[in-house]
């Protein structure tokens, strides 16, 4: 007995002593709620041309769009065919217009041009790829018409523009033709014009077209494509263009002066006419409601049908049944903007 008695007196003595101290508050964690964003990590390779010869300086860096006029006495372009991109389509009164895409801005050459106005569907166009919007002057709004300037104002398109002055633009007279064929883009100011405005110059990956591109050379489909002809509407001109089996390159020298492709890719979409009243007349706008569609892909000899699709103000290629993402041959591409309702077509000689 006097064992289990001591062994309760030890019991009771150890709980008065550590039993009825004063707990301890529990320790507390403070976890950050800062959230650790990813910065996606851009490919080195040009990602309008998929080339491998790009600046290291312009990786992840937003690309430059720059509206260039098509009439006559514009041609040859200052310039012409050393754009990754060429974008061609109609804009009013039957004539087309182009648009030049440039990955590196640091690259793009001293003279451009002519260099001519904002329109809505080359506005949205350059949205597909987050790029700084370059041109002179811009259509405004008229009736039912909702011109360039307001959408590049309500989409807060980051633009120049020549109209407003300045050292990226300037005219070149060696050319007897009217003041607005000799529009010229400084291209070597691009760079400090787009400090002295302070845009961002980081692509928005949620907000660019990401194009698929081959390891190597591959034939676009199984038919043949050795002529090419692109009539963009029943208004318009046509554009030609000759696949040559010397350099696998498609040419054309519609532009005065021989320019090469390794992609002529055709969009069939359905555009809408707008007739204004305008400076005593009227005039005919055309966009374009890039609602998708049809198309083609031609390169290396060969064409194969696609189809497109813009989602989010980012353009899909994809292959002719919709399911998978269009791959590219490297190199420049040519985009040609068809009416799928007004008369557009695309022929094979």
């Amino acid at each position: 007995m006097k064992k289990i008695f001591s062994i309760i007196l030890v019991c009771a003595l150890i709980f008065a002593l550590f039993g009825c101290a004063k707990k301890e508050a529990p320790t507390t964690t403070t976890q950050s709620t800062t959230q650790t964003t990813t910065k996606k990590v851009w490919p080195s390779y040009n990602p309008l041309t998929g080339e491998n010869k790009f600046s290291e300086d312009a990786i992840g860096r937003r690309p430059v769009a720059i509206v260039v006029e098509n009439l006559s006495p514009a041609r040859p372009q200052w310039a012409i065919g050393t754009s990754d991109i060429i974008v061609e389509g109609e804009v009013e009164g039957g004539i087309s217009r182009m648009l030049w895409f440039y990955a590196d801005y640091k690259k793009v050459p001293k003279k451009v041009g002519p260099i001519r106005s904002a329109r809505p569907s080359y506005v949205q166009f350059s949205e597909f790829f987050d790029a700084f919007y370059i041109h002179w002057g811009g259509s405004h709004n008229n009736h039912d018409y909702v011109g360039g300037y307001t959408v590049i104002k309500k989409d807060k398109v980051n633009d120049f523009d020549g109209m407003k002055g300045g050292k990226l633009f300037g005219r070149d007279n060696t050319r007897r033709v009217s003041s607005e064929h000799r529009g010229i883009l400084n291209g070597d100011q691009i760079a400090k014009a787009i400090k002295d405005k302070g845009y961002r110059t980081n692509i928005n990956e949620n907000r660019f077209t990401v194009l698929k591109f081959n390891d190597s050379i591959k034939d676009a489909g199984a038919e043949d494509a050795k002529k090419v002809n692109c009539l963009f509407s029943s208004r318009t001109d046509t554009r030609r263009f000759t696949y040559d089996e010397k350099d696998k390159k498609y040419h054309t020298n519609d532009w005065k002066t021989d320019v090469k492709f390794q992609n002529v890719i055709i969009l069939m979409d359905q555009t809408k006419y707008i007739t204004v009243p305008y400076k005593g007349a009227t005039t005919t706008y055309l966009n374009y409601q890039y609602k998708g569609g049809k198309g083609y892909y031609i390169s290396n000899g060969k064409r194969a049908k696609i189809s497109w699709y813009v989602k989010k103000k980012r353009l899909y290629l994809m292959d002719e049944s919709g399911q998978n993402r269009l791959q590219l041959n490297k190199g420049k591409s040519y985009i040609g903007l068809a009416s799928s309702n007004n008369g557009g077509k695309v022929t094979f000689d």
